[in-house]
């Protein structure tokens, strides 16, 4: 007997750690891959089950060594947990398709989004274990993923392989495909697009399939699959009639309602039904023994005893199955679901008036929710859809990013209040100088962003001049100030990405935001409209490398200098905290025993000011011991090196945080 609530492992470092208590007949299934002490979490649920999930997770990682979570969709029942685990301490990727993220990000997600598609459809757990992603579009939504553990031959299917039943197991019975049917009938849109998802995963060896829904399939794969690529799907759309079985007529039909019924409701329920009713039913062998009726009364009798005995929700719940069976063969819709658009309409009407009310209470809402609460601009999440909604209709579009040079100059003199008067200050001036159909947005902290639709990129330029102007003016701050600027249009993003919206939007965005530190690096008040390739990206980003000097310490130099970034040195850990504080530095690479002010003392302190606490910080030393790990992990560094260092794995990681800042 397996002991439910615990982890089971079902492969070699895979566990299942969900909850044992399926809600209304659909299971859901989270798995925790772990290798060398470092984890990923697959689908971690909802709120009904997320603190179980949790629980199991910690039982076998601690969360800092959980580097990721895996999103096969945007679904609730997969994803609001999420939030749960970075209130307990989770501060790894969120890896899913860039279309799920979109959504995702509206569960309140904080930690950063990994978008599969844009990063070869893989993920690197560590130096020796990646594993992969398999695009299942449309399978039941546009940006829906699987998993592949190639170590293990395990898939993490997501939705697909996913089953309704009443009587849920670990692992998938020989009755599981009836349920498996039923889930994909309704669930998934057509039977081309499932066909050529199943035909994909035929050139994989899978040895497991770990459905997000229903039961762990560990056997009779192939017939799974075969299943899935030659049945029926998106009901509605089905049209095409068959004849009557030959043998058993309706009655045959019916048959296949009974294993439908039992697979949802359990034996027991479906027996006590239609005791004492003209159906005799075999719950064994799922089917009817025996009626007293004549076949022209079968199809709608058998529907009104359902009715009769079990209601609305009964004929509900198979309704779709019905319909289609019912214009497959030319028998109709029994009359009896009448009962049941009925009963639907009279909720619409009962219900007429509250949704009016509702979407009342949800139109403000949506402009709440797209409004920052501290300037009354709208927010980053409407500067994102508004960037994408013009991309989409072909309008050209030039993004203006800036930043208050000396905002934390104020926050740290004058403190914090002084400093969000000081923005929404910016806010009314920036208003009253741009023209009304230009948006204007805040994106975070002191930084803003205006959107223009119907500009060049040289007007754009001659307006964000005069208004730099006009705020380095305006007398009503408590000190001057002065804004830098980033400035990018959509005639500069390459040609291959302009088929795809979502990267249109990222890249312009990017390379904004690349010019907005070129700019403040230049000096307070600078404009930057142009820009290099990425060595001249690279060139922008500052790394600090603090070494005593030695041989060692010019060779990393000199390493990351082939790579194009620019890199400064500092002898012990005052030099760095000096230089740090001067500003312009967007790496640390540090290590750990550095004299008269040690990394970890370093890094505390940057964690107290607020413009030095965003700053990535690497920690590297050949004293690596698992107190020295727990104490860098606990001041936010997430990455530790051994030394003598792998340069091709220092780059690598570089350059992965140099594409993030960027």
């Amino acid at each position: 007997m397996i002991d439910l609530t615990k982890p089971v492992e079902v492969a070699q470092g895979l566990w299942w750690v969900g909850s044992q208590r399926p809600h209304n007949r659909l299971q859901c299934n989270p798995y925790l891959f772990i290798k060398d002490g470092l984890g990923i979490l697959f689908d971690p649920g909802s709120v009904l089950d997320g603190q179980v999930v949790l629980e199991k997770t910690t039982s076998l990682l601690p969360l800092s060594n959980l580097k990721a979570i895996v999103c096969s969709h945007q679904d609730p029942d997969l994803c609001a947990a999420i939030p749960l685990f970075e209130k307990a301490g989770f501060k790894g990727d969120i890896c899913c398709h860039a279309r799920a993220a979109l959504l995702i990000q509206y569960y309140g997600i904080k930690n950063p989004f990994y978008m599969v598609n844009h990063l070869s459809f893989s993920y690197r757990l560590s130096e020796n274990t990646s594993i992969g992603f398999i695009f299942a579009p449309y399978l039941h939504f546009p940006g829906a993923i699987m998993s592949y553990l190639p170590e293990q031959q395990a898939l993490i299917s997501g939705d697909l392989f996913g089953s309704i039943t009443a009587d849920w197991k670990l692992y998938a019975d020989e009755n599981y495909i009836d349920g498996m049917k039923a889930f994909h009938e309704v669930y998934m849109p057509g039977h081309e697009i499932l066909a050529a998802a199943m035909e994909n995963l035929e050139s994989y060896p899978i040895r497991l399939i770990c459905p997000q829904h229903g039961s762990i399939i560990d056997k009779n794969i192939e017939e799974h699959i075969n299943t899935l690529k030659t049945m029926p799907c998106g009901l509605f759309i089905q049209s095409k009639q068959l004849r009557l079985p030959l043998e058993g007529g309706v009655r045959a039909l019916l048959d296949q309602v009974v294993k439908r019924l039992i697979t949802i409701y359990g034996e027991q329920e479906i027996r006590k039904t239609f005791e004492n009713s003209p159906f005799t039913l075999n719950v064994k062998m799922r089917h009817i023994a025996k009626t007293t009726l004549a076949e022209n009364q079968l199809w709608e009798s058998f529907f009104s005893t359902l009715e009769e005995r079990r209601g609305v929700a009964y004929l509900s719940s198979i309704s779709s199955f019905v319909e289609l069976l019912g214009k497959q063969y030319g028998l109709g819709i029994p009359s009896v679901f009448s009962t049941l658009i009925a009963s639907s309409e009279r909720q619409i009407k009962e219900k007429d008036a509250e949704l009016k009310e509702l979407e009342e209470k949800l139109q403000n809402l949506q402009e709440s929710m797209y409004r920052d609460p501290v300037t009354g601009l709208y927010n980053k999440e409407f500067h994102q859809a508004f960037m994408l909604k013009e991309l989409a209709g072909g309008s050209p579009l030039v993004s203006v990013v800036l930043a208050i040079d000396n905002l934390e100059r104020i926050n740290l003199d004058h403190g914090s209040t002084e400093g969000d008067r000081t923005m929404r200050i910016l806010s009314q001036v920036v208003l009253q100088s741009v023209d009304p159909h230009v948006q204007v947005c805040r994106i975070t902290g002191g930084m803003f962003a205006l959107l223009c639709a119907s500009l060049t990129k040289e007007q754009a330029i001659e307006r964000a001049a005069a208004l730099g102007n006009r705020i380095a003016g305006e007398d009503r701050f408590i000190v001057p100030i002065t804004v830098s600027m980033g400035i990018a249009h959509s005639d500069e993003v390459a040609e291959s990405s302009r088929n795809d919206v979502l990267q249109m939007a990222s890249d312009i965005n990017a390379l904004a935001a690349f010019r907005l530190r070129l700019a403040r690096k230049k000096g307070a008040g600078s404009i930057v409209a142009v820009s290099s390739s990425e060595a001249g990206s690279r060139s922008a980003f500052a790394i600090l490398l603090v070494d005593v000097p030695s041989f060692s310490r010019d060779l990393l130099k000199q390493t990351l200098e082939k790579e194009r970034y620019r890199v400064l040195t500092a002898d012990n850990g005052l030099e760095a905290k000096k230089m740090l504080l001067a500003g312009g530095i967007d790496l640390v690479l540090c290590e750990l025993l550095v004299p008269k002010l040690g990394a970890l003392t370093l890094r505390k302190e940057l964690l107290g000011n607020p413009s030095t606490a965003g700053i990535p910080f690497l920690l590297m030393s050949a004293n690596k011991q698992e107190q020295t790990v727990r104490r860098a992990f606990d001041l936010g560094i997430q990455h530790f090196l051994a030394r003598p260092l792998a340069l091709y794995e220092l780059t690598g990681l570089v350059n992965l945080i140099a594409s993030k800042e960027a």
